[in-house]
């Protein structure tokens, strides 16, 4: 942790005269983005958020995107963000389990047959208005969670062509979190690596498969050792929490502050959904293809399907374990509300299509806009 400090003194010391107006000196916020500077949320939407949260404030905040993991990794993202070493920062919840359980109730609920759009509202609505536990432990931990994803559905991308679930015997594939057991049904084994680390992994053959979605095999690099993408999806998970914020810092923002990044919270997960998700994910596919001799391997579907109605069968014993295991008060109850949301959000978004704007003022209407900023 001392050497993440000296990168945030250094990196404010360097900065601190960019942002002195006069006599008025802004507020200045650090980012601590571990994703590469590629990726959809570092290129596109957080700077595009963070405009819109300067102007909304006129000038008076202001955040400092740090990108690719210079100042902390996924697993030192959360102590970092706590310690106020700095303000926010991209977190995932199956990397530190223990420290927000219940969220991890929700992340660790794969959906199947559902997509990245309904899933995000539902999860989101799900953490902010419907699982009291959850904000406790971002509470207690000194965090506030704004925004949020989910993935679109997962595919396995591997060093050999894997066409059906006999194959995947004995493979080693990157799975965390629920992933994690649904690999062990299908006889391979779950390696529990972050997405940065599973580069390196697959690199040297510590992995066999590497298992995201398709835009990850551009922006991490993936497709440089796992060319064979089975042709099935496997489901989606998530939260992300794309705004964890050091709760020291929101409590430095006035009423009116807050809202402005609550509207960019919502606009952040839209952006997230249909930006990084859907439109990038369809790009990135077909880059790796053209360009580093990716291929879709035709998958069996039987297998998939007989593997799919297996773990359902048993993943709602296994998440509820978990939380209770970690001492979640209700995590039934938590999956009930979150599988309840996917369904009706699925209905309620059906005529998004990609309209980001569109989205995220559903997400703010109904979810942002009736948080009390004051309690929160």
């Amino acid at each position: 942790m001392k050497t993440i400090r000296n990168k945030i003194l250094a990196v404010a010391g360097l900065s601190v005269a960019l942002f002195a107006t006069g006599q008025a000196v802004a507020l200045e916020l650090v980012h601590g983005s571990w994703p590469p500077a590629v990726v959809y949320m570092n290129r596109v939407t957080l700077p595009q958020a963070f405009k819109a949260i300067e102007e909304g404030t006129n000038g008076e905040v202001k955040w400092k995107l740090v990108a690719g993991g210079q100042l902390a990794n996924p697993k030192e993202s959360f102590q970092a963000t706590t310690d106020g070493l700095i303000q926010g920062a991209l977190g995932i919840s199956t990397y530190v389990p223990n420290l927000v359980p219940s969220l991890n109730t929700i992340y660790q609920t794969i959906q199947f047959g559902t997509d990245v759009v309904p899933a995000t509202g539902a999860a989101m609505e799900t953490l902010t208005l419907e699982c009291p536990s959850c904000l406790e432990e971002f509470k207690k931990i000194n965090i506030v969670p704004l925004s949020g994803w989910t993935s679109s559905n997962y595919y396995i991308a591997c060093r050999e062509p894997i066409k059906s679930v006999e194959d995947l015997k004995g493979k080693r594939v990157r799975g965390t979190g629920g992933n994690a057991v649904l690999w062990q049904t299908a006889g391979a084994t779950p390696v529990a690596a972050t997405l940065p680390e599973a580069v390196t992994l697959l690199q040297r053959g510590g992995l066999d498969c590497q298992h995201g979605v398709h835009s990850w095999l551009q922006t991490f690099g993936y497709a440089d050792f796992a060319k064979n993408i089975t042709d099935y999806p496997l489901g989606l998970s998530g939260p992300a929490i794309g705004m964890m914020m050091n709760r020291d810092s929101w409590n430095k923002l006035t009423a009116a502050q807050k809202t402005v990044h609550l509207k960019q919270a919502a606009w952040i997960s839209a952006s997230q959904a249909l930006g990084e998700f859907t439109l990038d994910n369809d790009k990135f596919l077909k880059k790796v293809i053209a360009e580093k001799g990716a291929k879709m391997i035709k998958a069996e579907p039987a297998g998939f399907n007989a593997l799919i109605e297996k773990y359902t069968a048993i993943q709602r014993n296994n998440v509820i374990d978990s939380g209770k295991k970690f001492g979640v008060p209700d995590p039934e109850k938590i999956m009930n509300t979150y599988n309840a949301n996917v369904k009706k959000w699925e209905g309620l978004t059906k005529d998004i299509g990609s309209d980001i704007d569109k989205f995220a003022e559903m997400i703010w209407e109904r979810i942002y806009s009736k948080v009390d900023v004051n309690s929160f």
